[in-house]
């Protein structure tokens, strides 16, 4: 079922957002608006996949061209190329074809006397929120390329942690799957032709190669038994990912893995704490930086959380002492660093400290988790191959007598 995040404004005047999920917008639209409810906004959400990493998804605005159009709006800004000439050049150098129409639809609303930051944010599936607030108090204080310039090295500094986490997430998976196709591939070519030489003495075979016969036996009368169950779980995966409650069970589990719960956590800390030091930075205040910077996790555990700590911000309540029933998520240490923070009046010097500290967590466990994972696999291996070699070698010793 399609989700859908949503930001109305209440029969008495207040503004509320969250996530819906229907099987249409115009559903949505009618059950948002029952108690004479306002729709602000309303976008359906793409579905990232357990939400691990691959932000802009399909967008059309790849990782890599979404920093260099930032690096180079800088550039040019800096250089005294007015925003919408920078626009319509940076337009050219982008792929995609929307996204180019996107861009010159956003040069031409300038050029018509509207804002850089309401233009942008009439293409969300381009510029996210934390991105086009970040850009409007760049904007207001007149310090545009320097904004520009930052949202291109918190971009980088991303896409490099993201890459990290995913090939470390993905190094033991493609181990195991091609260990899984090569033992399919000897249960079910190799090994009945090993039975029937086998067969062909009548003698009594010990336990461990009976059942290695049977599950031999079994997979080659159901060969296509196996990658449909696989299939089948992907799909069930798939489809309990884009419902809220099931989405918002996996990211638990996720979080809670060993090893790689560690990893996914220290990450999204990672994306937040990044995204709030920019916002900030930029003037924002702390409790409006963290309903933006909510958005740039990748975990439904952690944008549960932190929206349940949005009124408490709004009523003056600092960021440190609010995620104190949190250290599950948020780790005592990051709240003193946080507490410091709001004694001294420097803020954004700890929010940089904080997300520094987690990018170097990141990489110091994706390498360190790579590394002991390693002899793990291996091991695995060996005894799987060398079990599968004992049940196949091991009646040799009993035929000897047939011989």
């Amino acid at each position: 079922m399609p989700s859908f995040y949503y930001k109305i404004l209440t029969k008495d005047s207040r503004i509320k957002e969250g996530y819906i999920d229907t099987f249409s917008r115009k559903a949505a639209e009618k059950k948002l608006t029952q108690n004479e409810s306002t729709i602000i906004f309303l976008s359906r959400e793409k579905t990232q996949f357990l939400q691990l990493g691959l932000p802009f998804l399909k967008s059309g605005f790849s990782a890599t061209e979404r920093i260099n159009f930032f690096h180079n709006l800088s550039a040019m800004c800096d250089a005294g190329i007015s925003i919408v000439e920078a626009l319509r050049v940076s337009a050219d150098q982008v792929k995609s074809k929307k996204l180019k129409k996107a861009i010159l639809a956003i040069a031409e609303e300038i050029k018509n006397g509207q804002s850089l930051s309401s233009s942008l944010a009439k293409f969300p599936e381009y510029f996210p929120e934390h991105l086009v607030e970040t850009i409007n108090v760049g904007d207001l204080s007149g310090r545009l390329t320097e904004t520009f310039n930052r949202i291109s090295i918190d971009l980088e500094k991303n896409e490099e942690i993201k890459k990290k986490v995913q090939g470390a997430l993905i190094y033991p998976v493609i181990i195991i799957i091609l260990m899984i196709t090569v033992l399919g591939i000897l249960m079910i070519y190799v090994f009945p032709k090993i039975t029937d030489i086998y067969s062909q003495f009548g003698a009594t075979l010990p336990l461990p190669t009976r059942i290695l016969i049977s599950i031999s036996g079994f997979l080659t009368l159901y060969p296509y038994l196996v990658p449909a169950v696989i299939i089948a779980l992907f799909i069930l995966l798939f489809l309990t990912s884009r419902m809220e409650k099931g989405r918002y069970v996996l990211h638990q589990l996720l979080i809670k893995m060993p090893v790689f719960g560690e990893i996914i956590k220290d990450y999204n800390l990672v994306l937040f704490f990044r995204s709030l030091k920019l916002l900030t930075e930029s003037g924002i205040s702390v409790a409006s930086a963290v309903v933006i910077a909510k958005k740039t996790t990748k975990n439904d555990v952690f944008k549960r959380v932190l929206q349940k700590i949005e009124p408490i911000l709004f009523h003056g309540v600092p960021l440190a002492d609010a995620i104190v029933p949190f250290p599950y998520l948020f780790p005592v240490q990051t709240q003193k660093i946080l507490k410091i923070g709001d004694q001294t009046g420097k803020t954004d010097e700890m929010l940089r400290r904080i997300s520094d500290y987690y990018e170097r967590s990141v990489d110091y466990k994706t390498r360190t988790m790579v590394t002991l994972i390693e002899p793990i696999i291996l091991l695995l291996v060996g005894v799987v191959v060398g079990g599968i070699a004992l049940t196949i070698f091991l009646p040799i010793y009993s035929l000897i007598k047939y011989i």
